[in-house]
């Protein structure tokens, strides 16, 4: 062997670095350990204990120092399907954005009928701007007409021709405006992040313009959503007092009556033609007229919101009108008046002096804003009245919230814009209670003076309104002018709010909506869970492989297992090195890493042991065995690792971290198998030893074997088409299991020990949700999934928290509480669109990657074809078996991005073992060139590599087959799907690639 001393020189210094590296993650668990000790004993935090630790040095290696923080960051990272955490996916509402640049006041109806089918038509693959583009190009055939709708003069040097701008230029214009949103939502974003206090936080700006968030070790699912998608845009409103806008909301009341009576004839007419002419008529509007019970009495908080109190009154209603009408009748003749409480005294004589007119129960807030923005029912209003609602409820509770009537200044804005505030920060009042206290700037500081002086000096003093996202947080009466431009936000915050609410004020607002499009969340429950069985499989196939391999090849068998903890070593240390994440497909892929990378080592014992029977040296044999199988390791290790790069390229989140840990694990498993045992076996050759390829027991294993495969290929051929076919007529009958990856939708894990079955719990839910639900066993520690797609396509920021409350509400007969909810996940459907769009095309590129390089390499077209058709058979039987047993099999059999990611990985392994065998069959067909039965050549060819292909599956077989036992309920599908893949990529390479390349060669001699 050359370069000995070069290859022992790699080896220190790899060993070297990767002990560095991994050292980190030790001194890290020690601490942390430690601190968990110091926590139990002094009875504090264990966050509060290891927080105070940060800054302390806690690795001193002489020429470095590094402090428990530093150390952190260089640690191992653990995906949050291991540690547990929160994984969000953002991106920017272009329409928001155009909607914002267009203005409140556009009338264009092509303009707003091509906004409005795009977003119909829009998915993830697509550039929103091109598809509105084409919607409008197609509405107006003319090239100018937007110039009209978005020029301003602040734009004069972006639009030099402005009004008579082109679409075109406009097009380009808002192009470049939602680039820069992007722009500004990340750093914005990343700014609010690292201000959270999360330990190796990672925010990522993606190549399609999404913005992805992972936060290891948070649990609070709902602050997160709150941080990162709050606009943050605070204003400043003069407000109506209550006793002023009751005036105009009496007559917007009239109105609303008359257009609800005007609907209730008009149905009651359609009742009655159909019942007289038996036929049916078009049906009218509907209209939700809301709750018709006979009496609400709710608790409601006290009126005065400036003070906050907890008092408890019901005040009445102060209108002897509603009292001589039945609640029906009400709803019908004064409908605004039937669903609220006015803030009024007490003793209902007068309205209270305060900025909020009324308390509306949350099931009535739609009803308030589609009328209170009619039409009709504006004009018999102010043009600068507005009306907004608390950010909380008023009750404890939590069903009443506030409704505020908001007074615009210079056309539709605000006093004053929120831009003007400098600095923001929480502070603690003498009553206990947070606030947020502000800071602006001279501008802002002498516009607040004039705002404040004007509300003081009317009489009674008039509130101003302070407003954030559209929500009124507070409205106080302003008592006095205040000229050093300080004001604040009050509400009764905890700590926690205050300081969260300061951070996202400094950080600056969002331009443009940031909307959560894909989001997981994992309690550290499932994420231990998920270790220990990783660690587990991780440890048993090991030592399974261990086993095997000492008990096949003897002395031969220890070293190619040295190599391997060698190996193993190497990938973690270059995982720290890095800080690539390991997640639980991660663990997943070093375990099947173990089990292919002993492939290359049964390749070049098994050509060292037929080198040795032709009669060679030991020392000739070694040399020419290790020469031999170079050309069939390089290929099939190049064939697994297109695979592997196709899956870190195209794959997300844990699919993604699955390549990571396969591409690093071939490499290292190039460079352990072939350099390192030969280490060892030329020190035996320099010992005068020769090493053992062999035990006693598997001496003559194989080693004759000669079994007619060529001869029998129709036979394959049958069974293979029939597998497939039944697996056709099944999934075109009976259909796949898409999980939500491909589908869009919620999925939780819950803990639910009182229901009997997954039937009973689907009717709990159906109670509250209408939407498709699906709830699969998950597990065997009566854990469900829970997969439902309602208000998937809700831009509601708080549709999340909606979700999960009414699945909670439907699980209250059960006892089940947040607690037991383990994990949540979020696909939208234009991720889903994009999910399924990468995945096919990741097995398609796959596929025609593998087909090239096999012509490439082969240099013949039938090879290329052969492994072609055997990788498109192995993917169907796979698709055939999952559709087959979908539902009869105890664990799910979703068709997901793990499912894809096995796909993959075993169209790597297939053209693996496919590649060695044609390596094979072109050395015997180059020495048998001569020889007319080539189909006797090639089945010689085949059972010579018999015991290679065999001892590969086998040794890869049980750790996949360990991992499906014990690698927890999260791997059983992804490691079903590579059990199947497996063994047929080790049938088809010897029983259908093979004979196809036969059949080839038959038919171009003739």
């Amino acid at each position: 062997m050359k370069n000995k001393g070069f290859v022992r020189f790699l080896v220190i210094v790899l060993a070297v670095v990767c002990i560095y590296q991994l050292s980190f993650t030790l001194i890290t668990k020690r601490v942390e350990g430690k601190a968990r000790t110091e926590a139990e004993r002094t009875n504090r935090s264990y966050k509060d204990v290891i927080d105070s630790l940060r800054p302390e040095t806690v690795f001193n290696l002489g020429f470095a120092k590094f402090t428990y923080q530093e150390c952190k960051q260089q640690e191992i990272n653990l995906g949050l399907d291991l540690q547990g955490g929160m994984n969000v996916t953002l991106e920017i509402s272009v329409p928001t954005m155009i909607r914002s640049l267009a203005g409140e006041d556009v009338k264009d109806p092509k303009f707003i009928q091509a906004l409005e089918e795009a977003e119909k038509d829009f998915h993830g693959q697509m550039d929103f701007i091109d598809l509105f583009k084409q919607k409008y190009q197609a509405l107006n055939n003319s090239n100018k007409g937007l110039g009209l709708i978005f020029y301003r003069k602040e734009l004069k040097d972006v639009l030099p021709n402005q009004f008579q701008s082109t679409n075109d230029e406009i097009f380009a214009y808002l192009k470049k405006e939602a680039k820069s949103a992007v722009a500004r939502t990340f750093e914005i974003v990343k700014t609010r992040i690292d201000q959270f206090g999360v330990v190796q936080p990672n925010v990522q700006l993606l190549d399609n313009g999404r913005i992805l968030v992972e936060l290891p070790g948070v649990d609070n699912p709902e602050r997160v959503r709150r941080i990162i998608t709050n606009s943050a845009k605070l204003e400043f409103w003069e407000v109506y007092r209550n006793s002023e806008a009751i005036k105009y909301l009496e007559e917007a009341d009239k109105v609303i009556a008359l257009k609800l009576q005007a609907a209730e004839e008009a149905a009651g007419k359609s009742s009655a033609n159909k019942s007289d002419s038996g036929s049916a008529s078009p049906a009218p509007v509907a209209v939700d007229l809301g709750s018709t019970d006979s009496t609400i009495k709710p608790l409601i908080a006290s009126a005065d919101s400036s003070k906050n109190k907890d008092s408890i009154s019901k005040p009445n209603t102060g209108t002897d009108t509603t009292e001589k009408l039945t609640q029906e009748e009400a709803m019908i003749k004064q409908p605004l008046f039937a669903r609220w409480y006015p803030n009024v005294n007490e003793d209902g004589t007068q309205w209270n002096n305060s900025a909020h007119v009324a308390y509306v129960h949350h099931k009535y807030i739609q009803f308030f804003d589609s009328f209170l923005n009619d039409p009709d029912v504006r004009e018999v209003m102010p043009a600068n009245i507005r009306f907004k609602w608390s950010y909380k409820p008023s009750d404890k509770e939590g069903n009443y919230f506030m409704l505020y009537a908001l007074k615009t200044s210079r056309g539709s804005q605000p006093a004053l814009d929120g831009d003007v505030v400098t600095n923001a920060r929480p502070t603690l009042e003498s009553n206990g209670e947070y606030k947020v206290s502000m800071s602006m700037n001279t501008t802002g500081s002498h516009e607040w003076k004039i705002i404040t002086t004007q509300a003081s000096e009317q009489t009674p003093k008039a509130a101003i309104a302070i407003v954030l996202d559209g929500a009124v947080y507070s409205a106080p009466t302003v008592n006095g002018p205040i000229p050093n431009g300080q004001s604040s936000i009050e509400g009764n915050f905890t700590m926690e709010d205050a300081e969260d609410l300061a951070n996202i004020l400094k950080a600056g607002k969002l331009d443009v909506p940031a909307v959560i499009v894909e989001e997981t969340t994992v309690g550290p429950t499932l994420g231990q869970k998920a270790i220990t069985a990783g660690l587990w499989s991780l440890f048993i196939g090991f030592f399974s492989v261990i086993a095997f391999m000492i008990f096949y090849y003897g002395r031969g068998g220890v070293y190619a297992v040295i190599a391997l903890l060698a190996n193993l070593f190497f990938i973690l240390g270059v995982l720290a090195g890095f800080g690539a994440a390991l997640t639980l497909p991660g663990m997943a892929g070093l375990v099947l890493t173990i089990g292919m990378a002993v492939d290359a080592n049964v390749l070049i014992f098994e050509r060292i042991k037929e080198e040795l029977e032709t009669g060679k040296g030991f020392k000739a044999s070694v040399k020419q065995g290790y020469s031999a199988a170079y050309s069939s390791i390089v290929d099939a290790n190049i064939t697994t690792l297109i695979a592997a790069i196709i899956l870190k390229v195209l794959g997300k989140g844990p699919v993604a971290g699955f390549g990571i840990i396969l591409l690093i694990g071939i490499l290292s498993s190039l460079f352990t198998s072939i350099a390192l045992t030969r280490l060892f076996v030329e020190r035996d050759i320099a010992k005068g030893r020769e090493t053992s390829f062999s035990s006693k027991a598997t001496k003559n294993w194989l080693k004759n074997a000669n079994i007619d495969f060529i001869g029998n290929r129709k036979k394959f051929y049958i069974i293979s088409s029939v597998i497939i076919l039944a697996g056709i007529v099944s999934i075109f009958t009976k259909g796949l299991s898409t999980g939500v990856d491909f589908q869009g939708g919620w999925s939780y894990v819950v803990q639910i020990d009182d229901a009997k079955n997954t039937e009973e719990i689907r009717q709990a839910l159906k109670q509250n949700i209408q939407d498709n639900i699906e709830v699969k066993k998950y597990g065997t520690d009566n854990q469900y999934k829970i997969t439902t797609s309602f208000l998937i396509s809700s831009n509601d920021p708080h549709a999340a928290d909606s979700v999960k409350n009414t699945m909670m509400r439907s699980l209250s007969k059960f006892k089940t509480t947040e607690d037991e909810v383990l994990s949540e996940s979020r696909v939208g459907p234009t991720i889903a669109e994009d999910i399924k769009f990468a995945s096919t095309l990741a097995v398609i590129i796959s596929l025609i990657g593998m087909f090239l390089y096999i012509v490439i390499r082969f240099r013949k077209f039938g090879y290329g074809l052969g492994a072609t058709i055997a990788l498109f058979h192995d993917v169907l039987i796979v698709f055939s078996v999952y559709s087959i047993f979908k539902g009869i099999l105890p664990f799910s059999l979703d068709i997901d991005q793990a499912f894809i990611a096995a796909i993959l990985t075993v169209v790597g392994y297939s053209i693996n073992d496919t590649v060695v065998v044609f390596d094979r069959v072109r050395e015997f067909l180059g020495t048998h060139k001569y020889e007319t039965n080539t189909a006797g050549v090639i089945n010689d060819a085949i059972n010579q590599t018999l015991s290679r292909t065999l001892v590969t599956s086998l040794t890869t077989l049980l750790v996949v087959l360990i991992l499906f036992l014990f690698g927890g309920e999260g791997l059983k599908g992804f490691t079903f799907a590579i059990l199947i893949g497996v063994g047929v990529g080790t049938y088809s390479s010897i029983c259908i690639a093979t004979p196809i390349v036969v059949d080839f060669i038959k038919k171009k001699k003739k």
